[in-house]
């Protein structure tokens, strides 16, 4: 969070696995959220900044093998308490925490045109899960 003024910088949600870690900060004012994301690593016990973006996306964690982290963040719709994802045939569902939901595939191979994404398959909206047909555009 060091460069953001601590008015401006929370922490929104954290995904661990191992020595790799996401977290999604709200660098924005109080009531205009926004959305931050930094991949880090664990080295000698202490985290680091391992790479940051504006947006969701694939950050290198393994050079050698060509491996990372992808995500999958951003606002969600009003009162949505859920969100559901699959990607490769597996489906995962997280959390909004602050209006915000966060998810995260580790080891995934490096993105290119040919490489799978995660599609956003529904919002559960005040206990319902609602498919993404009636909620895009709210």
């Amino acid at each position: 969070m060091t460069g953001f003024p601590p008015e401006h910088c929370r922490v929104v949600e954290v995904r661990t696995d191992g020595d790799d870690a996401y977290v999604l900060l709200d660098t924005g004012p109080r009531g205009q959220p926004y959305l931050y994301g930094v991949s880090c690593k664990r080295q000698n016990g202490r985290w680091f900044d391992h790479g940051s973006a504006n947006g969701p996306g694939w950050s290198q964690t393994d050079q050698a093998k060509r491996l990372g982290t992808l995500t999958a963040w951003g606002e969600a719709p009003a009162d949505g308490d859920m969100v559901r994802f699959e990607l490769n045939g597996h489906v995962v569902e997280e959390p909004v925490v602050e209006g915000a939901y966060l998810a995260a595939w580790w080891r995934q191979p490096e993105s290119g045109p040919d490489a799978a994404w995660p599609d956003m398959v529904a919002f559960r909206i005040r206990g319902q899960w609602a498919p993404q047909s009636s909620w895009r555009g709210r």
